[in-house]
């Protein structure tokens, strides 16, 4: 079976972390199909591919790519728009390629929407050459513009991408989500449940049994000296931008005070837009508990998170997350076998709260300072083997749940139904 993966952001190996799409290609090649993952020469945050590369089927690492061409930009005005117009044009025009013998037709497509702009051309090849359409959604658009960027919902932009996103749920003979409520929301904009599938983000054991890579002396300098004042340490490793919710540790200064001697420290690692409004705040408020320290690879991602007690994934309190999160890092907690403070939208739903189901820490609600307090003083009154435990508990949870081998099989599986 030939499968197409269309993702406009999606990385190859030689130019930063693939991810999700080279993961499912991957897996679905050990499961005996062709994968083409079809990508956007540029976008936001990389290097534009060579032209030479352009409207090209290129091989990396045993992973067949093509590059769409699109053109450069700066932020998020017309020109990031106009880039992903430049993807949708060029996969339609794919077809020409196909007639030509020079691709080889799609019996299964999947748009992954991390715009909407990729599902009018695969509905388009789909039909024209009687392929299946899996419509994946990362993020719910529009429903991301309204609720996280505040962009009214009569604009017109938001009104165009609602049409495109009930055409999908009618049009595709199957929808796959990464979080696990997202039928409340489809459901009712007309998707048949029977069509819908949960497959969340994974993690690649191979990833985690080479030799540790070296951290910069900074990194384990910092960390070394927290740990020997005796306190508890607690990593965040990522973006730091609104969607993190970082800013809601740096509210805990209000129950006790921010220079007053705490049991725990916060070391968040990575960069993003929120980081020097955070660290502003650090400063200006006399926070000690909190330090920043630079973007590290994710091979030494893996090495600091064997120096942390506990760590810290989170999420605004918005209503787009009741439908739940699929965060790549906490993959990675999990495996790290350490334990995880979950400061989540909802934390009472059981089935959004993959830390409760694995039993792997201590979920809370977002944005209660008092449960994170508390959360945080009950961490440090455990022992390290009762620490330790939780850790296993989420390292056997994601090696069982969340294996791309598993997940591929899911996907295959998932194809061949169709």
């Amino acid at each position: 079976m030939n499968i197409w993966y269309l993702n406009h952001y999606a990385n190859t190996p030689s130019i930063g972390i693939p991810g999700r799409p080279y993961a499912l290609a991957t897996n679905l090649q050990k499961w005996g199909h062709n994968v083409l993952i079809i990508r956007a020469s540029y976008y936001h945050g990389i290097q534009p591919t060579p032209v030479d590369a352009y409207d090209r089927q290129m091989k990396y690492d045993g992973i067949d790519y093509y590059h769409i061409p699109t053109r450069i930009y700066q932020g998020n005005g017309l020109g990031r728009l106009m880039n992903m117009l430049d993807y949708s044009r060029g996969v339609r025009k794919l077809a020409e390629k196909i007639d030509k013998k020079e691709l080889i037709k799609p019996d299964v497509l999947i748009p992954s929407c991390v715009h909407p702009l990729t599902f009018p051309p695969a509905l388009f090849l789909a039909r024209k050459y009687k392929a299946k359409l899996i419509y994946e959604v990362r993020d719910i658009w529009p429903l991301s513009l309204v609720e996280l960027l505040g962009v009214p919902s009569y604009h017109p932009l938001v009104l165009w991408f609602g049409q495109i996103e009930k055409k999908a749920y009618h049009e595709a003979d199957a929808v796959v989500s990464l979080v696990p409520n997202a039928f409340e929301h489809m459901g009712p904009l007309g998707l048949d449940k029977r069509k819908f599938n949960f497959i969340p983000n994974g993690i690649d054991r191979q990833e985690w049994m080479g030799c540790p890579a070296t951290l910069p002396s900074g990194h384990e300098k910092t960390i070394r000296k927290i740990k020997e004042e005796g306190k508890l340490t607690v990593l965040y490793t990522g973006a730091h931008g609104p969607p993190n919710a970082l800013d809601q540790i740096l509210d805990l200064a209000k129950i006790n005070g921010g220079d007053k001697p705490r049991p725990y420290h916060f070391v968040f690692i990575g960069d993003g837009i929120a980081k020097d409004i955070l660290m502003r705040r650090v400063k200006d408020e006399g926070i000690s508990f909190v330090s920043f320290l630079p973007k590290i690879t994710k091979a030494q991602v893996i090495s600091v998170l064997a120096l942390a007690d506990v760590c810290f994934v989170a999420s605004q309190k918005k209503d787009i997350y009741k439908y739940g999160t699929s965060p790549n890092k906490l993959g990675d907690y999990f495996m790290s076998a350490k334990p995880v403070l979950n400061a989540l939208y909802s934390a009472g739903r059981i089935n959004n709260d993959y830390v409760a189901q694995a039993n792997a820490g201590i979920s809370v609600e977002s944005y209660n300072t008092r449960e994170i307090e508390n959360a945080l003083q009950r961490f440090c009154a455990m022992t390290s083997d009762e620490r330790r435990h939780m850790g296993e508990n989420g390292r056997r949870y994601a090696l069982q749940n969340l294996d791309w081998e598993v997940l591929g099989r899911r996907y295959a599986s998932l194809c061949e139904s169709l």
